[in-house]
């Protein structure tokens, strides 16, 4: 599967449940999320304008997704709402790429993207080391995604979360 198809794939609105381990800390939380991901195609402008703070090529764009996230932590009252865009830029011959992340309350970040074995593997770094992410689909209406955040090469945090599709599948073009 292509880049372009797998982000396609995740379109839609989906149910999340997470659960995340503070390694460090020895403590676990529990949320849920609701999203719904816009699938953008290259010529979208929004993509433009969140590679131009970087200096990408519009012209390298595949594909995009704007992400509107309502979550709530376990035993905390306030929701967290966030929207988000990922932009996707060409691969190169190995199906590697880079990923940027732009939200309207943080500066834009770029990450590299791989695509293999139907698994797409984001590693993000930050400041202090780097977030790395996979997600793959267990069907169409399912799909899981992992996460750990490593400083200094030691793993902090670990993420799991299931996701369901609300709905039926997009169908096939």
């Amino acid at each position: 599967m292509d880049i372009v198809n797998f982000f396609e794939s995740l379109a839609g609105k989906w149910f999340s449940q997470r659960t995340t381990h503070n390694l460090a800390g020895q403590s676990s939380q529990a949320g849920q999320s609701n999203l719904l991901i816009d699938f953008l195609p290259a010529a979208d402008g929004d993509l433009a304008q969140a590679c131009a703070p970087l200096g990408h090529d519009s012209s390298q764009i595949a594909c995009g997704l704007r992400v509107h996230q309502d979550s709530q932590l376990e035993g905390d009252s306030q929701k967290i709402q966030s929207t988000a865009l990922m932009v996707v830029m060409t691969p190169d011959a190995s199906g590697a790429g880079v990923l940027v992340q732009a939200a309207a309350s943080a500066p834009a970040v770029q990450g590299h993207y791989q695509v293999e074995n139907e698994v797409l593997t984001i590693v993000t770094p930050t400041a202090a080391g780097q977030v790395e992410e996979r997600l793959w689909f267990v069907n169409p209406n399912l799909r899981m995604r992992t996460s750990v955040v490593k400083v200094d090469d030691t793993v902090q945090i670990a993420s799991f979360c299931s996701e369901i599709r609300m709905g039926l599948a997009k169908p096939a073009d």
